[in-house]
């Protein structure tokens, strides 16, 4: 039983790595769950949940505890649900802007700025906030005033709100040359959304082979 359970782990996992079933959610355009496609659209809600965000964090910083891992999730899960904003999309470029928490740019840790708000350049640090949820506020109202032209439904706390166009970014793609210069940051997002849901995939199919009496 133990050599058909480590059987069927390999060919799950080689699967896993080559599967094609990872693709933008296109309304009207696929014929099975919704919940196995990441969606592109920044309004929208999150497909994947606070275990599959925290794993995939701790999974390609291996520094990160846990608790903090843990904790960044489901913060980033609830503000987004406050705000009507997709929580994998988010929690993705809050990954690609700091490198996985690593901070190796010119924004540091302690600044809880996990977006880059305000670092325009190399040179600059660009905005401080007290605190984690605090800083995820900020990222997720200025998510949001790119996306939609509705209120936020919280006291701003992003000090840049009023410079965005609203309504002007409302998918990933449309966040390449407003949000970033840097001509592959949709793709790269994409990459990243691509990578949790294979991640998440993944995972769950370990689950259901732990499952296997």
């Amino acid at each position: 039983m133990k050599l058909l359970k480590r059987k069927i782990f390999l060919i799950i996992f080689f699967l896993s790595l080559y599967a094609q079933a990872i693709k933008p959610y296109i309304p009207g355009q696929i014929s099975i769950t919704p919940g196995n496609y990441y969606s592109v659209y920044i309004m929208d809600q999150g497909r994947s949940d606070t275990d599959d965000l925290a794993s995939m964090l701790r999974f390609y910083n291996p520094k990160i505890s846990e608790e903090y891992a843990e904790e960044i999730a489901k913060i980033y899960v609830e503000e987004c649900s406050d705000e009507g904003v997709n929580y994998d999309i988010a929690f993705c470029q809050m990954v690609l802007e700091t490198g996985f928490l690593s901070f190796g740019g010119s924004v540091l840790s302690k600044q809880y700025n996990f977006c880059g708000l305000g670092a325009v350049n190399g040179h600059s640090r660009g905005e401080y906030f007290p605190d984690m949820r605090t800083g995820i506020r900020a990222h997720i109202q200025h998510l949001k005033a790119y996306a939609s032209r509705e209120n936020i439904r919280k006291k701003s706390v992003d000090r840049r709100f009023r410079f965005v166009k609203r309504g002007s970014a409302t998918t990933i793609y449309a966040l390449q040359g407003k949000w970033a210069t840097d001509p592959q940051y949709d793709i790269k997002l994409e990459r990243l959304l691509e990578r949790l849901f294979t991640f998440r995939q993944f995972a769950n199919n370990v689950n259901a082979v732990a499952d296997i009496k």
